[in-house]
């Protein structure tokens, strides 16, 4: 079994994979004064409240865009698996040709879900849309290119930004609504960031595929905390909630001695 980890900004997302299958999951918000055994512990009683064993683990890889906790998450693979853990960054295979024009700037996460995506739909010109603390749009060509993608303010974080910038607006839940033309403000908000997302995802994915693909098909791959939201308006082909841990896996497997 393999133990996944995507260390974000706003959460950590992990999971165990067997036999290329997430067989257990967890968020947790990102702490960035996380210890190695803050961390050690948590992950202990998560994997015996799944009744798996902590000794079942064979390997550990992640993913993080917090450099703070790489230490932290390195040193508890070691105390508590007696594994060294496979940190995605520069000269790990990805099994992807990274067309980036500095890589360093290139969030591990993205090459994760670019790494997950191209092993699912092989052969296939990807664009690769994920809900996270951004909501980033990626391209993938069907020859494992990474050519290059955009982001913008996810949708926690515009609302956070109403709601810390005005005196008056209160913070609302994320949710599909039926109008774009609220009756009070919870409604208004909410209408306005559910839409303006929509109205934003359908210009950014015809431009991504006229300037990556000109007239070649192209898959859409949604993945993240609010894909399912959308799912309806037929915007993406395939929604893989567990993308960016099952392209972890498969760079662990590019990686092997």
């Amino acid at each position: 079994m393999t133990l996944t980890l995507d260390v974000g900004s706003t959460r950590i997302f992990g999971g165990v994979i067997l036999q290329e299958k997430v067989v257990a999951q967890f968020h947790k918000l990102t702490d960035r004064g996380l210890t190695s055994d803050d961390l050690g512990m948590f992950l202990i009683q998560w994997l015996q409240a799944k009744q798996l064993s902590p000794k079942e683990i064979e390997s550990v890889v992640f993913c993080s865009v917090v450099p703070e906790l790489n230490g932290p998450v390195e040193q508890c693979s070691q105390d508590y698996f007696n594994k060294e853990a496979l940190t995605l960054r520069a000269g790990v295979k990805s099994g992807l040709k990274v067309k980036y024009t500095n890589h360093s700037e290139l969030g591990a996460d993205l090459i994760a879900n670019g790494a997950g995506a191209v092993n699912i739909r092989p052969g296939e010109n990807l664009v690769i849309v994920d809900f996270g603390t951004a909501t980033t749009l990626c391209a993938v060509s069907g020859q494992r290119e990474y050519l290059g993608g955009c982001l913008v303010p996810g949708l926690n974080i515009t609302m956070e930004a109403l709601a810390d910038k005005t005196a008056r607006l209160p913070v609302v839940e994320i949710k599909p609504v039926k109008k774009v033309c609220g009756r009070d403000t919870v409604s208004g908000i909410q209408g306005g960031l559910f839409y303006g997302t929509l109205g934003m995802l359908k210009e950014l994915l015809s431009r991504m595929g006229r300037e990556c693909f000109t007239e070649e098909k192209y898959t859409v791959i949604a993945t993240g905390q609010y894909a399912s939201l959308y799912e309806k308006f037929h915007l993406f082909d395939q929604i893989i909630p567990e993308l960016v841990l099952l392209g972890l896996e498969e760079i662990r497997k590019l990686n092997q001695p």
